[in-house]
């Protein structure tokens, strides 16, 4: 096998584990409004929740923040893009989308820092 195979192969293990459970999950739903921010309160009247969810997220540009449910099966992941002032969060706990960042899970974390440190190009 080459070593790109391997490395492949790997990564493809990595996010298989962390996607995990493809159970419906619920979420919190609420447009750009001020329950919606990130002193987040679930008992504003913008807030809803969403059963059935594959995955939960949480969209931050400036200062509008927007919460949803996702179809498709995701990566316990957050990317900020601080150029263009914008955060976006995927979960996949029920109701994981409240905090003011989401976290990743500690085993992705260390399986992506592990398969960076093994195959270092």
């Amino acid at each position: 096998m080459t070593s790109s195979v391997v490395v492949l192969s790997l990564i493809g293990a990595a996010i298989l584990l962390a996607v995990g459970q493809t159970d419906a999950i619920s979420c919190y739903v609420c447009p750009a409004s001020d329950g919606c921010k990130d002193q987040f309160n679930a008992f504003h009247s913008d807030v809803t929740t969403a059963t059935g969810c594959l995955s939960c997220s949480k969209v931050k540009i400036g200062d509008v923040v927007v919460r949803g449910c996702g179809s498709t099966s995701s990566v316990e992941l957050c990317v900020e893009v601080e150029s263009l002032s914008t955060y976006t969060c995927t979960c996949s706990t029920d109701y994981c989308n409240t905090a003011s960042h989401v976290t990743v899970t500690m085993v992705t974390a260390l399986l992506l820092a592990l398969v960076a440190m093994v195959f270092r190009f």
